[in-house]
């Protein structure tokens, strides 16, 4: 496409923006474009099952941070309390 000197006026612009929209609606759909197939999901070879012990250790653990959340969500801080912290950015040190 050859360069112009003048920069695409507005209208124009507007015109090739709904035509290349058009276009691409009423194309079919290359090879290219289409969804590929979906691979058979298989385990992964290296995983072991869960033991007894692993789900009961996973279960204590989600159940702690269930408790530790509902304490922070459950904390009420009263109007105009100040921020607990504010962040600044520091100034790159210069190189020698």
């Amino acid at each position: 496409m050859p360069k112009s000197s003048s920069p695409m006026n507005r209208r124009r612009f507007v015109t090739l923006v709904a035509l290349s929209g058009a276009a691409a609606l009423t194309a079919p759909l290359s090879g290219a474009a289409a969804p590929a197939p979906r691979a058979a999901v298989r385990p992964s070879a290296g995983r072991r099952q869960l033991t007894p012990a692993m789900r009961r250790e996973i279960a204590s653990q989600e159940k702690s941070l269930a408790e530790q959340l509902e304490a922070i969500r459950g904390f009420k801080l009263p109007p105009g309390s100040p921020m607990a912290f504010v962040f600044t950015p520091l100034r790159a040190r210069r190189r020698v």
